[in-house]
């Protein structure tokens, strides 16, 4: 409808409702909205974050992703300012993490990276990326992302561990490739 229109509205039952449309107030464009949305985004990334502690991992991702679009009709158009820029980072790492435990390590991979996008400094979205790697056997990607959360975290036993492990498979992919080769020239 537009400013000055009238419309005549019927119900189910047959009753009449007249309505005059006097004047039009456009909507607020969604970035300009205000904090209500972060908010509204942060609770839901906390509700996914509690479920994925009680194991709900599906419904965890389902979670995340509702957070990730809330946030994304708050964030407005990149880039974004890093207030805004960390919590969505922390959302799409949580998501990672939940793809991972789906057996999801494409859609994982892909969340990992664009949470290190948005904050280049995040080791466990790096070492998420990484496993994610790691299962799809690009082995080399998973090693050097190891790698990086080992320089910045020597401590991190998982990584350490998870390294190990990568060496490991590729040592064994290398021999099975040196015997294949080696019948194939003998």
């Amino acid at each position: 409808m537009r400013g000055g229109e009238r419309a005549w509205l019927r119900s189910r039952r047959g009753e009449e409702l007249g309505v005059w449309l006097g004047r039009f107030t456009p909507a607020t464009p969604f970035w300009e909205a205000g904090p209500w949305r972060w908010q509204a985004a942060e609770a839901l990334g906390g509700r996914a974050a509690a479920l994925l502690r009680a194991g709900a991992v599906r419904a965890a991702a389902a979670a995340y992703g509702q957070a990730l679009r809330v946030a994304v009709a708050a964030g407005g158009a990149p880039p974004l300012p890093p207030a805004r820029a960390m919590p969505k980072a922390e959302l799409h790492a949580g998501l990672a993490l939940c793809q991972l435990r789906l057996g999801l390590p494409a859609a994982a991979a892909g969340n990992a990276q664009k949470a290190l996008e948005l904050r280049p400094q995040h080791l466990e979205a790096r070492f998420r990326r990484a496993l994610a790697a790691a299962a799809m056997r690009d082995l080399e990607a998973a090693a050097e992302d190891l790698r990086e959360v080992l320089r910045a975290q020597p401590g991190h036993a998982e990584a350490r561990r998870e390294l190990g492990r990568v060496r490991g498979e590729a040592r064994e992919r290398d021999a099975r490739l040196a015997r294949r080769l080696g019948r194939l020239f003998a």
